[in-house]
């Protein structure tokens, strides 16, 4: 039987004090949001043939669009390319039309074709739809001059979009003596919405003239937001007669290989793999609610983990990467979701946990499901999975259930409850959290949970922050306070303990000396073991300025603090005595502006450490000699000096894409890490014949460099193919 917890008295003094937030918030007027501009769309009588070029009657016969206006360098004054933008729509698709002129068109920058890529090196058009209009949720679709896509979801204004989000949108793009143009057509299929006779949907554009560095916006052009704050976006209006039809699309794989596994326990010499089951079957339950069920999934199509190296005592953080999990993330997301002061300090909920091992081996999972969606005026994510047993663990079962109710423009409340059984004791999580936002750029966020294990006495995590933000001034707190025997079951916990932390930041506009920006940024943090006794402190001050050519350098001077309450180990053969320590150190870092062909970063860090002294060398650069070919070395080395002994690590990686064709592509990852005493190789070739269905072609290799397994290694070639079958 599993434990179900329930939230009592400790929380009860967060919850007044969000109580009286809200009664705060209640007070702003709703009118705070400036008056937006509004678009209509109209119907076209034949549908645009989607080839990048403006010549069909249905754009003639369509409003024009214009008003663009800068958000850098100059905010507010008018976007400096002459920019129209048109929308029609029929029964089964919107599409819109973007003109885009350029004075110096062959300034205009294209260099990526690979799908998805964030594009943030070239010239961009994007359009984002708010299509249930609350102000805070929104499908983004970009598109560069050479016609690749990016598509992806913001979630309650979230300034990370959700990126693994892949949908059947098509978009064509010209290069002309004049700019460049571009067309899109969404099916309203792939679009959430509620069913009515007429729409009126959030609308924003975005075009990013590369070269100059500049932004510019249709709506919400001040600099206090970004283009993923949907509650500044305008209106389209005009949109009749349409309907998300009902659908289900079955998305099946075949895969078929070999692996040679030769540093492991038990060799298993070379076998061969034959792998069938279903990705992902989608049912749109509604129309504001989609099903996913997923059976045998496989993630050999994966990009591996980047190596890292860890000399702290608190626990690193991997992002998931496994798109069943990665899509409808967010809405199944509880955490702390301000002032980090690093990686995340508390995850209510970490599908990392599931169908992966502590070492991030891949654990079978034969089925898992999940339901996202709103209903009656709630945000919901539900999900369920069953991964099966190992040689060293039994199956499990995991269950995550997460409600949000939006209110009062940009706020919410919201709750949360987790299950963990089969492998381990049983373990269950309920939780509570809200988030207002008071005068556009004031929030206020709280979180408490409650962890339950069998025969264990409940534990507790509580947090609540503020944080003001805006282009000039950024200060706030944070206060998280987490049991030493808190369990989060499916969760991530950074360090048990009680955090405080403080950040402000000024960040004045001179005008002058190339200087686009500077920022002064003090900022602390503590740590204590909940009695009040100091375990850690860092405090830093960051001096930094973002000039008008994009490059940006910062200076950032800190003072750090460490009780060890026991002997702790930096690395092999370096040894830190218990004991209190103090010590200093500074980091400068220079950043070169990616819109250039060649773009790179680096980082010396130098000071004393513990008892010894530390340096720290960081290089990386982005390499885009033209549109096919791209490379992205790195390297890391620190170099540790300590009483009771020394240590040099070494990170290496080198990124490399191929790209033939928007629909053919070749990606190399190869990676060295001395701490970790081994090298890593992925290759991976991807072709995608439609939309969503693809033929990757993997190759994997892990050789040890040292210890038990030196001179071994784990290799894998696989081809998986899938095919959707929709209605």
């Amino acid at each position: 039987m599993g434990v179900v917890p329930v939230l009592t008295r400790p929380g009860l003094a967060l919850r007044s004090t969000l109580v009286a937030v809200a009664g705060i918030v209640l007070l702003t007027p709703s009118a705070l949001r400036a008056q937006t501009p509004a678009a209509r769309a109209v119907p076209a009588l034949r549908p645009p043939v989607i080839d990048g070029r403006l010549t069909d009657p249905a754009w003639t016969a369509a409003p024009v669009i214009e008003g663009f206006a800068q958000r850098e360098p100059t905010e507010g004054a008018p976007v400096s390319e002459p920019t129209q933008v048109r929308v029609v729509y029929d029964q089964t698709h919107l599409y819109i039309a973007a003109d885009l002129r350029d004075s110096e068109p062959g300034g205009i920058r294209a260099s990526e074709l690979r799908r998805d890529n964030s594009l943030e090196s070239d010239d961009t058009f994007s359009v984002l739809l708010d299509t249930f209009l609350d102000h805070r949720n929104a499908s983004v679709f970009r598109v560069n001059p050479r016609g690749t896509r990016f598509d992806a979801l913001i979630r309650n204004e979230s300034r990370v979009m959700s990126t693994d989000w892949d949908e059947q949108w098509t978009a064509a793009a010209m290069l002309t003596a004049t700019g460049w143009s571009v067309e899109i057509a969404i099916p309203f299929k792939i679009l959430r919405f509620r069913n009515g006779p007429s729409q009126t949907w959030g609308l924003n554009f975005e075009r990013v003239i590369k070269r100059r560095n500049e932004l510019a916006y249709w709506s919400g052009w001040g600099r206090d937001f970004a283009f993923q704050h949907v509650s500044q976006a305008g209106q389209l209006t005009g949109l009749g007669d349409i309907r998300q039809a009902e659908r289900l699309r079955v998305r099946p794989y075949l895969l078929a290989g070999a692996e040679s596994l030769d540093a492991v326990p038990s060799l298993s010499g070379t076998r061969r793999i034959t792998e069938i089951g279903i990705d992902d079957l989608k049912w749109q339950a509604t129309s504001t609610l989609t099903a996913d069920l997923a059976v045998n999934p496989d993630f050999a199509q994966s990009e591996v983990d980047a190596q890292q190296v860890n000399l702290t005592r608190f626990s690193l953080f991997f992002p998931e990467k496994r798109q069943f999990f990665v899509e409808g993330a967010d809405s199944l997301r509880m955490g702390v979701g301000l002032l980090h002061f690093g990686p995340p300090p508390l995850e209510l909920f970490y599908s990392r946990n599931i169908g992966l091992s502590s070492a991030g081996t891949p654990i079978s999972i034969p089925v898992g499901g999940k339901l996202t969606g709103k209903a009656s005026g709630f945000d919901i994510g539900l999900l369920s999975a069953h991964t099966s047993a190992t040689g060293t663990q039994a199956d499990e079962t995991f269950a995550v259930g997460r409600v949000r109710k939006e209110l009062l423009g940009r706020s919410y409340v919201g709750a949360i409850a987790t299950l963990r059984h089969g492998g381990r004791l049983p373990n269950a999580v309920v939780g509570a959290d809200a988030r207002f936002t008071v005068w556009k750029n004031f929030n206020v966020m709280g979180l408490t949970a409650r962890s339950e294990d069998r025969d264990k006495p409940a534990q507790w995590a509580t947090q609540l922050g503020a944080e003001w933000r805006d282009d000039f001034i950024e200060a706030g707190a944070n206060y998280i306070d987490i049991d030493p025997g808190f369990n989060p079951g499916i969760g991530y916990v950074r360090v048990k303990e009680r955090l405080i932390g403080v950040r402000g930041s000024l960040k004045p506009r001179p005008g002058k000396w190339g200087v686009r920006q500077f920022e002064l940024t003090p900022s602390s943090v503590w740590y204590d073991d909940g009695n009040g006794n100091l375990r850690s402190r860092e405090s830093s001050l960051t001096f930094a300025s973002a000039f008008q050519s994009g490059d940006r350098l910062e200076f950032v001077p800190s003072d750090s603090y460490e009780r060890l309450v026991r002997p702790f180990t930096v690395g092999p053969g370096a040894v830190v005595p218990a004991g209190e320590y103090d010590w200093h150190s500074a980091t400068m870092t220079f950043r070169s502006y990616n819109g250039r062909k060649a773009s790179g970063s680096a980082s010396v860090s130098s000071g004393s450490f513990y008892d010894g002294a530390k340096r720290t060398v960081t290089l990386a650069a982005d390499l885009r000699p033209n549109k096919t070919l791209s490379f992205a070395p790195n390297y890391q080395v620190n170099d540790v000096d300590l009483s009771r002994g020394s240590l040099v690590t070494h990170v290496v990686g080198l990124r490399a894409n191929v790209s033939f064709s928007t629909n053919l592509l070749t990606s190399v990852f190869l990676q060295y890490s001395s701490t970790g005493q081994l090298t890593a190789t992925q290759v991976r070739l991807n072709y995608i014949f439609r939309t969503i269905d693809n033929v990757y072609l993997v190759y994997n290799e892990t050789r040890y460099t040292d210890g038990v397994y030196s001179g071994r290694s784990n290799r894998s070639l696989v081809m998986k193919t899938t095919y959707s079958l929709q209605r």
